[in-house]
């Protein structure tokens, strides 16, 4: 039986309070308002570090916190474009000197996820219409008719297991937000589709060409993401399969994936005789690896996920940590979060709301809570 997870109020394990803190202080360092807040040099909003700080600015009443989140997603409001839809994925694509069609399904979806966070965090109405012109612009231009979602605005239809399962978790999210029944049954179908497709047993998620060849070796990021829209997908939904089927890619990811010096590798790329390759290891990606797995633990009641993650952390040395990046400080502070409890919602009462078009309103009366620590 799908057990949920609760969140209780609660500080952070002695060990890993000091990292936690490390990890704050360097997202609050990066802080720029002279380039919109948290965004990168070539103009790109890190949307964990929103995420973060939304999370303690809700449980610790942070003003601070909360400006500085409001602050970038507003700023980043600037990136929407008003004619065709969607996010523009940094601000130099809005540059006319150097226009840019370059609307990529991954930002899109973390920037939505982004939208419901802070219009929960903060019932302005602005959050929830942004949000609901990306569903509109998902609807539009990422969205096939027979379930999941494309890589971006160009390019081919193929399903990427990255960008897909970031995408069916930011719209069950909607969902989940809206109470509707609508959206949360095409996030079934499309999780369906991509299993159906791209789920290969011991290499986990695969990417498929036209004529559903394999295009590149099995990655880990894929695995991951799918996996993370799975976990979600069970949460708020409920249904058992989907639990089964996060626990699975995380199997994969602890036999397949899993590195000698600890933590995973990025690929697994198997040579002539079947054995895999070496392949690197990166540390953002094992940092979401670690999050996604201390969150399957919770949700599914099984700790050996929070096993593996807190040793995927472990795995890196200090020297990585101590120059993590804008975006790895804050997705290393999000992970530890989750090795007490995760940031999910509760499970929404589902109502079947008359609907047309994304851009309708279908707020329920149904109001979401955060699980506080």
């Amino acid at each position: 039986m799908l057990m949920l997870a609760i969140a209780l109020s609660m500080p952070l394990p002695a060990q890993d309070q000091p990292r936690f803190d490390s990890m704050w202080q360097t997202v609050v360092a990066a802080y720029d308002t002279s380039r919109g807040g948290y965004v990168t040099k070539d103009g790109a909003p890190v949307e964990a570090a929103i995420e973060l700080s939304l999370q303690l600015a809700r449980e610790q009443n942070d003003a601070a916190a909360l400006e500085r989140a409001i602050t970038t997603l507003d700023w980043t409001l600037g990136l929407f474009d008003s004619v065709g839809g969607g996010f523009l994925t940094r601000a130099r694509d809005a540059d006319p000197k150097n226009a840019s069609f370059e609307k990529m399904t991954i930002p899109n979806a973390r920037r939505l996820e982004a939208l419901i966070e802070a219009w929960t965090a903060t019932d302005d109405e602005r959050y929830r219409r942004f949000g609901a012109q990306t569903v509109d612009y998902f609807d539009r231009v990422l969205l096939d008719g027979r379930g999941g979602f494309v890589h971006g605005q160009v390019g081919d239809r193929q399903l990427v297991p990255e960008s897909n399962g970031a995408a069916i978790r930011a719209w069950m999210e909607w969902a989940a937000r809206t109470g509707s029944t609508r959206f949360r049954d095409f996030a079934w179908k499309s999780l369906d589709r991509s299993w159906d497709e791209c789920w290969m047993g011991a290499p986990g998620m695969i990417r498929r060409g036209t004529f559903g060849e394999i295009t590149e070796a099995p990655r880990l990021v894929d695995q991951i993401e799918m996996g993370r829209a799975y976990l979600f997908a069970a949460h708020v939904a409920g249904r058992e399969t989907d639990l089964q089927r996060a626990q699975e890619i995380a199997d994969t990811m602890l036999v397949t994936y899993a590195d000698p010096k600890g933590g995973f590798k990025t690929r697994a790329m198997p040579n002539k005789k079947g054995v895999l390759k070496s392949a690197k290891r990166e540390f953002e990606e094992n940092v979401r690896a670690a999050r996604f797995l201390a969150e399957l633990a919770a949700v599914a009641g099984q700790s050996h996920y929070r096993d593996v993650a807190r040793a995927t952390l472990a795995a890196f040395e200090e020297k990585e940590y101590e120059k993590a990046s804008l975006e790895e400080a804050a997705e290393v502070a999000l992970a530890l979060r989750a090795m007490t409890a995760p940031d999910l919602p509760e499970r929404p009462e589902w109502k079947v709301i008359a609907e047309k078009q994304p851009t309708q309103d279908r707020s329920a009366s149904f109001k979401l809570k955060r699980h506080r620590r």
